[in-house]
């Protein structure tokens, strides 16, 4: 082992019979990826279009350009860290001000579909998933001047075709699937494409997304039940040495008591002072060059 690094194991069904070995950089214990999607009002009106008519629900998905990024965007300052923000391209043309400020801030944009569509739903097949793909990347380009190398497709649910699509137009990782807990590598007719996988107890949408009608969610739960949760998931990937794929949302965890209890977290991380706290982008072409 090369000195300086932290090693993690582990063999997953994609790479039968191998034993790739992972090393974070500069001894590093373990690894930490923190994402917001910032869906606003995009999928409450994939949901169901006539909400797109309902003030309720679209200022609930306002919330989180408006009012919920601006406060994380402040939180993640206070502690000079740099994430990844997935953005529908719905939403970056709606609001193409708190996009940019993302992008001037150094962090890193990526696919999070149109409206919201979730590809293993779309009717049309590799053809209207392809489109979809292509009219986001050319929203990309022609708003906030980039072009995404990492993806989270909606509801982090790809279609069978999705990760050949996606390697085939550039991508270098997706974060979608939930069969393990370190990076590993899908091998499509492009290339590989990194999956750094997720969970859902990783997700605040589980435990704070909410409507009553139409209804969504389990109830909203207390934040202080979702800071236990998170940090013994933030423990068990540091002590094995692992990866640890945290996602939130704007219109919920950005409510002023919940990225309270974000700080805490950010703040129990920091404090073990061997956590390499990186972009997604980072934390793929990083497992990539050790393969």
């Amino acid at each position: 082992m090369a000195p300086g690094y932290y090693s993690a194991r582990i063999t997953t069904e994609a790479e039968a019979g191998m034993e790739p070995t992972i090393r974070w950089p500069q001894g590093k214990r373990c690894a930490v990826a923190l994402s917001f999607d910032l869906d606003g009002e995009s999928p409450w009106i994939h949901r169901d279009p006539a909400l797109a008519e309902r003030p309720l629900h679209m200022s609930m998905g306002a919330y989180g350009p408006k009012t919920g990024a601006p406060r994380i965007l402040k939180v993640l300052d206070r502690y000079d860290l740099k994430v990844a923000w997935f953005i529908p391209t719905w939403i970056v043309e709606r609001y193409p001000d708190v996009c940019r400020e993302i992008v001037r801030r150094g962090h890193e944009v990526g696919h999070h579909g149109h409206l919201h569509e979730k590809p293993f739903f779309l009717q049309g097949g590799a053809e209207e998933e392809e489109a979809l793909l292509v009219k986001s990347l050319d929203i990309f380009k022609k708003v906030l001047d980039l072009r995404p190398r990492g993806s989270r497709l909606p509801s982090a649910d790809p279609s069978k075709h999705s990760m050949e699509l996606l390697k085939k137009h550039g991508f270098i990782y997706h974060s979608n699937l939930m069969d393990t807990d370190l990076p590993y590598c899908h091998k499509t007719q492009h290339g590989e494409l990194v999956e750094l996988p997720t969970a859902w107890c990783n997700n605040d949408w589980p435990f704070f997304g909410f409507s009553a009608v139409p209804p969504v969610g389990h109830g909203i739960w207390s934040q202080e039940d979702v800071f236990a949760i998170w940090k013994e998931e933030f423990e068990g990937a540091y002590d094995e040495g692992g990866f640890f794929n945290l996602m939130g949302h704007p219109q919920v965890v950005g409510r002023p008591s919940r990225m309270r209890m974000v700080s805490r977290l950010i703040e129990h991380i920091l404090g073990k002072g061997d956590v390499w706290i990186a972009r997604p982008i980072e934390i793929a072409e990083h497992y990539l060059a050790q393969r």
